[in-house]
């Protein structure tokens, strides 16, 4: 029987491997091309200007719109960056960040409750703060998820770099002249967004809160603050950072509740996900209490965020319930169900990674979901700035 079981085990692990082997494949092939790209239209509505301006401005540019097949105009996303640095600052939308003295925003996602659209919520809105504001923050993602899910977006394959696994555990040397600081720079890598860099997970990570422990019993210190320490060595490269959790309150999920200024609770629109979450933050104080002993000094916020809302009775009825037991802590707006949203994950992509003009089925589908999305993000990013205008 044994002898049995362990066929039937690597059975399961071959066929793992060779799918994965697929669709790293594709993943990379796709990552090669899924450049997002602008349409002269959606240029015009991005970047709040008429058509005569943004042909002044292409032609100062040195950009040709036109180069492509059959002369399609289209722009890639770094080239409307160049374009948007152009304008002046009178006809900007926004001028560009500059932090200076602000403290670095950390925004936590976490619910130990599986299946809230937790990962999906992360990309998109780490994707939607790089993207959709022209202020040009400086986003970081950081996946700790040993699913690697959020990196699936970005990382075609994760081999040859360093994970937030690989960094909390300090599984890593250091070249002649390298330093820890350039090591857990390099980590965090560049995505087809210019101003949104990702710190990558992978399969190897699932080990992670296995080394905590063994770590904690031969005198580790300070177990929670690792994550921290990573990030305080680029406090300076980014504006803001996202952190994807897994869906369980592990040594890895509290070095994130740690590291983080603010925490996002997503939660789905349905009488389980509530149960299941209302049982966890029955718990929730305990957590809390471990990082203030351990010298946290408070969140500058904390929020529920509604997800895969249907408008209908069901999820009405959950919104409301929601709204009477956590008063003031719910997002206004939540994240509706959306099949243009499963479509776009499906392509790992998010409704910013990519142009209306380059989704593949029903345009309007993909224009509601994105206007839903950023209408999502828009509350976040109103906290965000009130968190640093407080300052």
């Amino acid at each position: 029987m044994a002898s049995k079981t362990e066929q039937i085990f690597n059975a399961l692990g071959e066929g793992a491997r060779d799918y994965r082997e697929i669709r790293n494949n594709r993943l990379f092939h796709a990552n090669q091309k899924d450049v997002r790209y602008f349409t002269r239209a959606e240029s015009i509505e991005y970047l709040g200007i008429n058509g005569k301006t943004i042909d002044s401005y292409i032609m100062q540019s040195g950009i040709d719109p036109k180069r492509h097949d059959h002369s399609i105009w289209a722009i890639t996303i770094d080239e409307m960056y160049t374009l948007r640095d152009l304008l002046p600052e009178k006809i900007r939308v926004a001028p560009k960040f500059t932090r200076s003295n602000k403290k670095l925003q950390v925004i936590t996602i976490q619910n130990q409750k599986g299946g809230v659209g937790k990962t999906v919520s992360a990309v998109t809105i780490a994707s939607g703060l790089a993207t959709q504001f022209h202020q040009q923050y400086r986003v970081g993602l950081i996946d700790l998820d040993g699913q690697g899910t959020a990196s699936m977006y970005y990382v075609a394959n994760t081999d040859d770099t360093l994970t937030a696994g690989d960094l909390i555990r300090k599984d890593y040397d250091l070249d002649d002249g390298e330093t820890e600081h350039d090591a857990i720079s390099e980590s965090f890598l560049p995505t087809a967004i210019p101003n949104l860099r990702i710190l990558p997970a992978a399969q190897h990570d699932r080990a992670v809160d296995g080394w905590f422990h063994k770590a904690i019993v031969n005198g580790l210190e300070n177990p929670y603050k690792l994550l921290d320490n990573i990030i305080n060595e680029v406090e300076n490269e980014f504006d803001i950072i996202i952190i994807d959790t897994p869906p369980s309150l592990s040594f890895v999920t509290l070095n994130a509740y740690y590291a983080a200024s603010s925490v996002i609770f997503p939660l789905g629109a349905s009488e389980n996900d509530l149960d299941a979450t209302c049982g966890y933050f029955e718990y929730i104080k305990d957590v809390w209490d471990l990082m203030e002993s351990n010298g946290h000094q408070g969140y500058d916020f904390t929020r529920l965020l509604l997800t895969n809302y249907r408008e209908d009775p069901a999820s009405i009825d959950i919104q409301s319930k929601i709204e009477k037991f956590f008063p003031d802590m719910m997002y206004s707006t939540e994240f509706h169900y959306s099949v243009a949203i499963r479509e776009c994950s499906a392509l790992m992509s998010t409704v910013f990674d990519m142009s209306k003009s380059e989704y593949p089925k029903t345009k309007q589908t993909f224009n509601r979901a994105a206007t839903n999305a950023y209408s999502v993000i828009n509350k976040i990013h109103s906290d965000i700035v009130k968190v640093w205008s407080n300052e």
